[in-house]
């Protein structure tokens, strides 16, 4: 439970990067109509269509993520140069002892005040790091691999359901 919410960080960023590439490659669709659309009239048929489509964003999925991977690491690198430090503080609340609840002179006494309770502040120096492990960079490929395949399939199921002549007509 206690790295529930790293979890649901990654589940959130892949699925912002999924949209994204889906977004991209159906853009790319677009700008291409007229050459689908010819695909289609000299005889292509839709699955073939898509598997253009899905190769060629599985070729760009790998390559997309080796970038980010690369930046991704230099990022690192950076962080463990530089190496921040935050510092964090905490308040802890003590009691007093018996008969401290008005203070050692009675009402209105010194002492350490009302409900016999002295606070005590501790703070701790943290140095961020980030850590680089394979596992963690091998599944980066593979969502980077299967991103692009999701994208490629998605974009070229558009690209197929084209009609050859609107195609032809469109200006983009």
């Amino acid at each position: 439970m206690k790295n529930l919410g790293l979890w649901l960080s990654l589940i959130v960023l892949a699925a912002a990067a999924f949209l994204i590439a889906i977004l991209s490659t159906i853009s790319g669709v677009t700008r291409r109509t007229r050459e689908f659309g010819t695909l289609k009239a000299i005889g292509w048929s839709n699955g073939k269509i898509v598997r253009q489509v899905a190769d060629e964003s599985l070729v760009q999925g790998p390559l997309g993520g080796a970038a980010g991977i690369a930046i991704g690491l230099l990022g690192i690198l950076v962080i463990n140069l530089v190496a921040p430090t935050l510092t964090a503080g905490a308040t802890s609340v003590a009691a007093a002892g018996p008969g401290a609840g008005f203070g050692a002179g009675g009402p209105g006494g010194a002492g350490p005040g009302f409900g016999g309770a002295a606070q005590a502040a501790a703070t701790s120096d943290i140095v961020l790091s980030a850590p680089v492990t394979a596992s963690v960079i091998l599944l980066a490929v593979g969502l980077a691999v299967l991103g692009g395949l999701l994208a490629g399939v998605i974009g070229g199921w558009r690209a197929s359901r084209l009609r050859p002549a609107e195609a032809l007509r469109s200006i983009a």
